[in-house]
Parts: structure tokens; C-alpha cells; sequence
């Protein structure tokens, strides 16, 4: 029994080995079938089945008179499994009708068990197909059923044979088909599955190919081995064709080289390491030559980075050309600097228009404060507070058109106060009065009678709005009247009153198509008129911020109807003083010793009565290295600088303060600039001064400015400043007949203020020293810089003794100097020239010693 057992085995043995070149046969024939049908190339491979089977019948082990045992069970078994139902019968057929013709007694037996065999493969494939495959449990059991087919086909036997072959051949024929199943099932499996990788691989390399040559860029793979050298085992067509080298080239770190832009060798070696080091990710933007053209070309490169077992460092990436989202970014860079440049010199033109108007309202205001403060008649108070009124609108209307940016980003605030109606329609009503009365026009103002007294709101923000609309009505008007009327509408929001001001005039009248136009930036119905197209536009602006809306209607050649609605609470009269007195004349304050550095004398003179009116101690500087010096001494609470002066300037003085020893190096200091712009404001900040003061200089906001920086000492009590006889030695005349060029009221009313022997000092002086400034002004030739300087310095001190045609004469000098308009620079010179030797001898006319 046991020698019988060997001998099968190794003739199993033998077998399985045939079937194993079978099977390779068979795998490469199945690796070359997919193509084929599948009916088609599964009966091919029962073939290949079923001819191993056959040859495992060509010597068989006998056991009785026409019986015979072999291994054809096992490739009946594997056929349906590998070869799906048509191979499995296929084999069957094959290995069947090769049993049937050996003939012999056991032919039956024989054919019965490899067509069981080859049904229970099939049985197994379909169930295989279900569960998803072919697995390890299922080849057990398969093996264990095919090694229990041949005992029950013995019975097919005669009992003789039967019993023989059961005594002989049960043990090797059972153990043969189960080993034979699992050693053959096993082997097919695991080629089947290395077959199936390298097909997905393969497939895989092919969809990564495809996928490589279709992205707009190259990929690539490179390598960093320990020892330092560098390669790129793969590199897509995409790559090649970026940099310019022949496919069939291999890529290494020389070629690299080659192609590079020497000035970016150091760079990208350096990233190449970095990211090496820390295991980042890579990416790097770099110049390569191209060798197929000669170009040069931008090259972003990205990529993910691992390291390998073995100590390589692996960069799977991506490249692309960026010599266009580069020449594009340039330009962009080259369009913000243009930019950039515009900006700057938008806002310095701002800056110089802020500082060139505010210099002389510096003057209007601050004298018209001060004459308010004095006794005066009724109907003098009237015109003085239409004056003050008329140029408050007009700072309020530049400090909206110089910062137009601030209110369209929002940062626009409103100062709520308390304010008489009726006193604002009538200092608006006088603004424009004269423009009415030239063109021969009735202008009509009126408030209804249920109209509060009082209102609380901004009325800085309510009379642009009226102004804007009062003036454009008398613009647009030729003929006929403007009136404005201001009415309680019907709404109320609690005992909150609601406005309706309407302003309507018989002009020239709006088309409806352009009516929505209006209330939009630089949009302008008639450009023939003048005008920047923003006054409406902000005046929307205001009156939504205000909480109210604002229209028009109208209709051509008939007029217009202007209209704006606000609900202002109501409120309370002030109390009544025994004097008329500015309120901030009236807030005790600290007595403090104040330095003033100002080059300009009348702003000298002017600032120092505002201070001095109030208690202040002032000593003056006329420039920053003067400041400088003063400080240094020490003994002062705070310093009040003005930005631009000669010598040193407020910037510089501020400085050079700053690095002075304490306590000196700490005092306060305010600026002071006809530049109210933020870039001016954080330039002042940033230079080390603690405050901000805009020209034209308000009192009020002057004083609280200076107390906000002062400790909260010992107080004055409140002071009123007393008029100026003008008698005594040193007078002024008389007004003689109205001057072209010289406005003496200014004069006058500068020697109430400062008292007529100080007054006539400060314009003898002036008259002294025109000559100089003349010449200098003169001598400055083409030094453009030198030139605004001296006709900047005359403007304001024009201005503040009247000779308004020279003040401005040099402030529009001063704006073709730093405009560039050359050619209009000979013509404002002889109007300068002229404008001093008229305007000097109408103040040495009006200057007279008793």
C-alpha cells in the first residue's frame, strides 16, 4: 500500500509538473486573449484543460483489467474556475472522449467522475462570480469535493474491479486529486493575480501617460540619492517640450545646468536642498534657456517630496511655463507703480490745494472770530456772522471735496449741535444774495411758523446742503426768481419734527432721461457752467447720513424743484449772556507758556492774540531751528509748530526736540498745517508730535486741542478780549476810495485786534522787506523749488494787510511752479511785479503818522 501510495504520488508529482508548463502556456495564452470573445477564448483554454488532462493519461497507474487511476480530476476541478463554463465543459469533453476511447472496464467510471469533477469547477466559477472572486476557501472546498467524486464512480464497476481498486488505490487517488487540487489551484491563483497587477500596472502607466501629456505642463520625477547625485527617472513629453530639450535626451543635473540662467543656479540648488532637509514641499521659479530655440523662458516648478527606504529623496512634481501669469505680473508691478505714482502726486496736489486755500481762511476766520468777540452794532454782528458763516461753508465744502475718499469709504462723521434754523437759511440766503442780485434775479427765503426755533443736528453738513442747492438754483436761473422754503412735513417720528427744505427755481429745467444722473459723482447737466459735478452727489450723501432722502423734479424750460427731507429733534434755546462772547472765551482754562513757531508774521500775530486772550503765555520762533533752541532751554508747557518753515521745518524741529534730554525732549507739541489730509496727519504723528491742528486755525478747536495736552492744573477765570481804539500815535486813515488791489478793511480790522501801533509796525516791516522778497523771487530763476518757496511765503502775508490781488498773483504762481505749466510763469511774474509796486503804494497811502 505504501509503495503504491509513493508511486502515485510521484507520478502526481510528474504530473503536476507537465500541468504547471500547461498552465505557463495557458497564462500566456489568456494574456493574449481579452480581445478575443469570450465563448471564444474560453473554449481555447479548456482545450489547453483538457489536453493536460489527456496527458496525464498517457501512462496512468493500473489497478485491475481496464481500470486505471490518474490526476485528470485536477484539471477538470481547475478548468471552470479558470477558464469560466464553457471552458470547463470544453475540458470535460476533450479528457472525456480521450477516457472513451481507451475503452476498458473502468471507461465509465472514469468518464462519470472527470464530468463530475468539471460540473462542480463550473459550480464553483458561478459562485465564485457572485462573491467576487475566486478565493482561497473556495479552492479548499473545491478540493475537498473533487477528491470525493472518484469513490462514488467506482461503484460503476463490476464489484471485482470495485473492491481491488478501493483496497489499492482509495488512499493515492484521494490524496492525489486533494494535493494536486490545492498545489495546481494555488499556483493558478497567484499567477492569475501577478498577472492581474502587472495588467493594472500597465494600465495604470498608460492612464498616468496619457493624463501626463494632457496637463498644461510637464511632470517629472526626481531622484536625490545620498551620495548627493542627482537624476530624473521620468520625465513626461510636457517636460522635454517646456525646456526645450530633445525627448530622447536623458535628464540629469548637467543638463539642468546647461540651461539655466546662471544668475539662478545659487537659488535653485539652495531650494532643491531646503527642501531635502526639512521635507517640504518644493517649489522654485527659475530661467532656462531653451536649446531648441534659443528663448528664455519662466519656469515654475512644484512638487511633493518622500524619502525611500534606501535614503533617496523622491520629488514627484509638475512644471510650467510662467513666461506670460511673469510678463503679465510685471506689468502689473510697472501699472502700480504708475499707480502708485499718480497717488502720490494726487496727493500732493491735494495737500498743496488744502494748504494754498486754507492759508488765507486761516486769516477770514480767525479775524472775523475776534470781531465777533468785540462790541459791535446789530447790524454789523449780522455781516460779521454772515461772514464767518459764508467761510465756515467754504472750509466745509473744500474739506469735502479734498477728502471725496473719505466719505465714499464711509469715514465721514457728523457733529451733532445745537442751531437756529432761521439764522442758517438767512446766513445762507446772504451767501448768495449777490450772485442773485448780478444776474437781476428775486431770491426768497422762508420758514414756516410751526418750524422750531432750535434743532439739533450738524448744521456744517445741513448748510452745504442748502448752499449747494441755493447755488446751483441762482446757476442755473437766468431769468425769474429762486426761492427756498423750509416746512413741517405731515410724518413725525415721535416728537421728533420732520423737515421738508425745497429750494425752486424757473431755470433752464432737467430732462427726466438725465434726472437720475444728477445725484451721481462728476455728472454734470450743463458743463458750459462750471462746477466739479460732486456737489449733489455729496450732498446726497450728507442727507443720507443724516438720515434723510433728497430728489428733484422738474421739467425743461419751466424750473426745477430741489428737495430734501430730515427729522431733527428739537431743542432748547441757549440762555442768554449780558454779552455777546464766544463760548470757548467763556471755559476756565490752565495758564500755560506756550511756544509758537511760525515763519509768517500775521499768522504769528494772530495765533499769539487767540492764546493770549485766554491767559496763554506765548514767545514765537520764526523757524524750526529756532524752536529748536528754545526748547532746549526748557520751560515750556507746549510747543506749537508749524510744518512748513524755512531754515529747519516743523518735521525736522520735532525731531530734533525729541532727542533733546527730558524734560525738554518730552514737552507737548501740536502741529499746525494748512495740509489737513491724512497722509499729512500721520506724517506729523509718525515725526513725534502729539497733536494735529488744521489752518485756517478755529479757535475753539485750537484751545481744546492745547488742553487736551496740558495737565489739569491751576485755571484762569474767563477772559474777554477788549477792543483797540484806533487813535494815538501811528494811525490809520480813513478809508480812502476802494482800491483795485488793496482791501484796507482787512487792515482795519486787524488794527482793532492787535492795536494800531502793532499793526502799522507789522506793515511797515512788510513794506520794508517787500523790496527783498522781490528780489529773491526775481533771482530765482529756473530753481522751480527756491521760486515756490518765496511766492508761497507772500501769500499769506498779502493776504493778511489786504493786498489780495498779490496774494493772488503768487498763490497761482505757486500752483503753475509745481504743476509744470511754464508757459504761464512769464505772465504771473509781471503780475506779481505789478500787483507789489500798486499794492505797496495803496498801503504806504493808507499808513499816515499823526
Amino acid at each position: 500500500m505504501s509503495i503504491l501510495t509513493a508511486e502515485f504520488l510521484i507520478d502526481l508529482a510528474q504530473s503536476i509538473g507537465l500541468f504547471a508548463m500547461v498552465v505557463l502556456v495557458f497564462l500566456h495564452i489568456r494574456a493574449r486573449t481579452p480581445s478575443l470573445p469570450p465563448p471564444l477564448a474560453q473554449a481555447i483554454l479548456g482545450l489547453l484543460f483538457g489536453g493536460a488532462a489527456v496527458l496525464g493519461m498517457f501512462d496512468p497507474m493500473r489497478v485491475a483489467p481496464g481500470v486505471f487511476i490518474d490526476p485528470r480530476n485536477v484539471m477538470m476541478a481547475l478548468a471552470g474556475p479558470f477558464s469560466g463554463p464553457v471552458g470547463g465543459m470544453t475540458a470535460a469533453l476533450v479528457a472525456g472522449g480521450y477516457r472513451l476511447s481507451l475503452g476498458g472496464a473502468g471507461a465509465a467510471a472514469g468518464i462519470v467522475s472527470l464530468s463530475a469533477a468539471a460540473l462542480l469547477g463550473i459550480a464553483f466559477h458561478q459562485v465564485a462570480r457572485r462573491r467576487g472572486g475566486f478565493g482561497s476557501g473556495h479552492l479548499l472546498a473545491l478540493a475537498v469535493l473533487a477528491t470525493a467524486v472518484p469513490p462514488f464512480s467506482f461503484a460503476l464497476l463490476l464489484p471485482d474491479a470495485a473492491r481491488q481498486t478501493l483496497q489499492t488505490a482509495l488512499v493515492p487517488l484521494l490524496l492525489g486529486n486533494f494535493l494536486g487540487t490545492l498545489i495546481l489551484g494555488t499556483f493558478l491563483r497567484k499567477e492569475l493575480h501577478r498577472q492581474e497587477l502587472a495588467r493594472t500596472l500597465a494600465e495604470t502607466q498608460r492612464h498616468f501617460a496619457a493624463t501626463a501629456a494632457n496637463v498644461p505642463g510637464g511632470v517629472y520625477q526626481r531622484v536625490l540619492s545620498p551620495d548627493g547625485r542627482l537624476s530624473f527617472p521620468y520625465c513626461s513629453p510636457g517636460f522635454f517640450q517646456i525646456m526645450g530639450l530633445p525627448e530622447a535626451e536623458s535628464v540629469s543635473l548637467a543638463t539642468l545646468e546647461s540651461i539655466t540662467n546662471p544668475d539662478d543656479h545659487a537659488a535653485l540648488a539652495a531650494s532643491i536642498r531646503a527642501s531635502a532637509e526639512t521635507m517640504t514641499p518644493w517649489a522654485h521659479e527659475f530661467r532656462v534657456t531653451r536649446p531648441s530655440d534659443g528663448t528664455e523662458r519662466w519656469i515654475r516648478a512644484n512638487s511633493r517630496v518622500t524619502r525611500r527606504k534606501n535614503g533617496d529623496t523622491v520629488w514627484d512634481g509638475i512644471i510650467f511655463d510662467v513666461t506670460e501669469a511673469k510678463r503679465n505680473e510685471q506689468a502689473l508691478i510697472e501699472a502700480r507703480i504708475e499707480a502708485e505714482v499718480a497717488n502720490r502726486a494726487k496727493a500732493e496736489f491735494l495737500a498743496t490745494m488744502s494748504h494754498e486755500i486754507r492759508t488765507p481762511l486761516n486769516g477770514i476766520l480767525g479775524f472775523t472770530q475776534l470781531l465777533l468777540d468785540s462790541d459791535l452794532t446789530p447790524v454789523q454782528r449780522r455781516q460779521a456772522t454772515h461772514v464767518r458763516d459764508a467761510g465756515r461753508s467754504l472750509l466745509t465744502v473744500i474739506d469735502d471735496v479734498l477728502d471725496f475718499s473719505r466719505i465714499e469709504a464711509g469715514r465721514l462723521v457728523l457733529h451733532p449741535a445745537d442751531f437756529a434754523i432761521r439764522d442758517l437759511i438767512a446766513g445762507c440766503e446772504a451767501v448768495v444774495q449777490l450772485d442773485a442780485e448780478a444776474k437781476g434775479l428775486a431770491l426768497y427765503t422762508s420758514v414756516a411758523a410751526d418750524v422750531p426755533a432750535w434743532l439739533h443736528g450738524d448744521p456744517d453738513r445741513l448748510r452745504q446742503v442748502v448752499l449747494n442747492l441755493l447755488g446751483n438754483a441762482v446757476k442755473f436761473t437766468e431769468h425769474g426768481s429762486v426761492a427756498l422754503s423750509v416746512a413741517l412735513s405731515d410724518a413725525k417720528t415721535g416728537d421728533k419734527p420732520r423737515l421738508t427744505v425745497s429750494v425752486v427755481d424757473t431755470g433752464i429745467g432737467i430732462p427726466e432721461s438725465r434726472q437720475e444722473l444728477l445725484f451721481r459723482r462728476f455728472s454734470q447737466i450743463d458743463r458750459s457752467r462750471g462746477g466739479t459735478g460732486l456737489g449733489l452727489a455729496i450732498s446726497r450723501r450728507l442727507v443720507e447720513m443724516m438720515g434723510g432722502e433728497i430728489g428733484v423734479q422738474s421739467r425743461p424750460g419751466i424750473g426745477s424743484t430741489f428737495w430734501f427731507t430730515l427729522t431733527l429733534p428739537v431743542a432748547a434755546p441757549p440762555a442768554a449772556h449780558p454779552a455777546p462772547c464766544a463760548p470757548e472765551l467763556m471755559v476756565p482754562r490752565r495758564s500755560a507758556r506756550i511756544l509758537l513757531a511760525e515763519d509768517l508774521p500775521m499768522n504769528r500775530e494772530l495765533a499769539v492774540t487767540m492764546l493770549r486772550a485766554v491767559g496763554h503765555r506765548v514767545d514765537t520762533a520764526e523757524n524750526g531751528h529756532e524752536a529748536v533752541e528754545a526748547a532746549a532751554r526748557g520751560g515750556y508747557d507746549l510747543v506749537l509748530m508749524d510744518v512748513q518753515m524755512p531754515v529747519m521745518d516743523g518735521l525736522a524741529a520735532t525731531a530734533a526736540i525729541r532727542a533733546l534730554p527730558p524734560p525738554g525732549g518730552r514737552v507737548p507739541i501740536l502741529a499746525m498745517s494748512a495740509g489737513a489730509l491724512p497722509a499729512e496727519v500721520a506724517r506729523c504723528l509718525e515725526a513725534g508730535m502729539d497733536g494735529h491742528v488744521a489752518k485756517p486755525i478755529d479757535r475753539a478747536g485750537l484751545l481744546e486741542a492745547i488742553d487736551r495736552c496740558l495737565p489739569r492744573e491751576t485755571v484762569l477765570p474767563p477772559a474777554r478780549p477788549a477792543p483797540r481804539p484806533l487813535t494815538g500815535r501811528g494811525t490809520l486813515a480813513e478809508p480812502p476810495p476802494a482800491q483795485l488791489r488793496f482791501d484796507e478793511s482787512v487792515l482795519r480790522a486787524m488794527a482793532r485786534e492787535m492795536g494800531e501801533a502793532r499793526c502799522v509796525r507789522l506793515a511797515e516791516d512788510f513794506l520794508e522787506e517787500l523790496p527783498d522778497r522781490m528780489e529773491r523771487l526775481r533771482s530765482a530763476g529756473n530753481d522751480t523749488d527756491r521760486a515756490a518757496f518765496e511766492a508761497h511765503a507772500l501769500i499769506s502775508l498779502a493776504a493778511n494787510l489786504g493786498l489780495t490781488e498779490l496774494s493772488t498773483a503768487c498763490r497761482l504762481l505757486c500752483t503753475a511752479l509745481r504743476t509744470g505749466r511754464d508757459d504761464e510763469i512769464p505772465t504771473l511774474a509781471a503780475r506779481i511785479a505789478k500787483a507789489a509796486d500798486e499794492g505797496a503804494e495803496a498801503l504806504r497811502r493808507a499808513l499816515t503818522v499823526s
